[in-house]
């Protein structure tokens, strides 16, 4: 328990408006988008760097937690306070801080919304490519914190890559900038890439300076249907091997396209597997793009290619593929997204493997995901009240995770490793290299104040 003495020292740093005790919001921030839930003992809302800085020389100097939270949107446990101690949300630092176009570059505080950065670069005829299908709620410092993957992975890659510098409060309150602005930076090792995808175990972040991409002239999805988990992994290597340069390559299996239809209201074709290709680039490009790869995906196995490039037509595909999630987890009380990644030539054997365990341990599980760069999202639907039932989704977990590393996967490809994978890190990982990561965090954060309990 953190004492009252403490509590009024936060409320002189921040005001007593961003400081909480209630058990109302000690609930609500008990939860983030998994099924695990840890409670705080108080809740921060800092607003500047200074504050987030004294925030931390305080819980350093009595060694107290400290838990960083965005939105609350993390699959993996990240932003749950395990030792309880201090939730320090960072949604009320929401400043689009310098644009500069010619640069390419934007900085911002961490609360702001993917969308709205985005809808803010748009009349600059740029864009920050990493739309996670949660951009509508996901903060910048959360998709930082958890090195976040979009719906066009194929082409932009992941947070990381977008990422040039930090402003980072470290564990004893200390504030220090890592990166540079420039495109190329080698001097020094690369603390910017430690820090992203970190999960708030090695600093807060509380200025982000990321690279921005122009917006495309012109944009086509192409819907295509396969009836096997064969044709489909076809369908997504032969696509990339194909040199058609596509943004994005999205996956849904037919329970998802089921759920998805239903949920966001549209009617969409049913196959065993939907995959929506994104081809993005000049007006002149497209068209000779587009037949390529319709030719190349019935070469794979595809029975039907339908193309959309309309607006109206694309927003309704990626409606659906962003209903996913969502739509699943109306089917039962209890709703488990995975998030595993392999080689783009493993997909097919992932997706059969998936099926089979499925089967094996009687789960119900229904699959999407990034395809173009190996990362699904097998999401299992369940309730966790029934014991036995929950048996067999943690042996599934177990032989999911075994299966993953056997393709030359990973345990997770952009949900983080939090607390709900943490089990399994030594599935991909020799006790030495796990070791490594255990001195990193040693060295920058000795009194284990920072989000202890995670990852390792």
């Amino acid at each position: 328990m953190i004492s009252d003495a403490v509590v009024r020292k936060l409320e002189d740093i921040v005001g007593s408006e961003n400081v909480s005790t209630s058990p109302t919001d000690l609930h609500v921030y008990s939860y983030d988008a998994s099924i695990a839930h840890a409670t705080p003992d108080v809740i921060v809302w800092p607003q500047t760097t200074e504050q987030v800085s004294q925030i931390m020389k305080l819980a350093y100097e009595e060694e107290i937690p400290v838990t960083p939270r965005g939105a609350g949107s993390c699959l993996s446990g990240g932003p749950l306070p395990l030792k309880g101690g201090i939730s320090i949300t960072m949604t009320k630092m929401t400043r689009i801080l310098d644009l500069n176009p010619n640069r390419l570059q934007v900085s911002v505080e961490p609360g702001v919304v993917v969308d709205r950065l985005n809808e803010y670069l748009q009349p600059h005829g740029l864009f920050y490519p990493i739309n996670p299908a949660s951009s509508s709620i996901a903060t910048i410092g959360g998709c930082v914190g958890e090195d976040a993957g979009p719906l066009r992975g194929v082409k932009y890659g992941t947070t990381k890559n977008w990422v040039l510098g930090l402003e980072v409060v470290l564990p004893n309150g200390k504030v220090i900038h890592v990166g540079s602005k420039t495109f190329k930076h080698v001097a020094g090792y690369d603390l910017v890439r430690l820090m992203v995808g970190s999960e708030g175990t090695l600093g807060i972040f509380t200025k982000i300076n990321l690279r921005l991409a122009p917006i495309p002239e012109a944009v086509a999805v192409a819907s295509a249907f396969f009836d096997s988990a064969d044709a489909a992994g076809k369908g997504v290597r032969d696509a990339i091997l194909s040199g058609v340069d596509p943004s994005g390559i999205e996956l849904m299996e037919r329970a998802v396209v089921e759920a998805a239809s239903k949920h966001a209201g549209l009617k969409l074709p049913q196959a065993e597997f939907l995959i929506l290709y994104e081809i993005a680039g000049s007006k002149e490009s497209i068209e000779p793009r587009v037949r390529k790869l319709t030719k190349v995906l019935k070469e794979a196995g595809a029975t039907a290619v339908d193309v959309a490039y309309e607006a109206e037509e694309r927003a309704r595909l990626w409606k659906a593929r962003k209903a996913a999630f969502p739509a699943l987890s109306r089917l039962r009380p209890t709703c488990i997204m995975e998030d595993v990644a392999v080689p783009i030539d493993n997909v097919g054997k992932l997706l059969e493997a998936l099926r089979s365990l499925a089967k094996k341990h009687d789960v119900m599980v229904a699959t999407f995901g990034h395809a173009g760069d190996g990362d699904l999202h097998p999401t299992i639907t369940t309730d966790e009240r029934d014991e036995e039932e929950m048996k067999r989704v943690a042996a599934f977990r177990a032989d999911m995770y075994k299966a993953v590393v056997d393709l030359e996967g990973t345990i997770t490809g952009e949900h983080g490793v939090g607390i709900t994978k943490k089990p399994y890190l030594k599935l991909q990982f020799r006790e030495d290299e796990i070791e490594v990561m255990r001195s990193i965090k040693r060295a920058i954060d000795p009194k284990n104040i920072l989000n202890p309990g995670k990852i390792i």
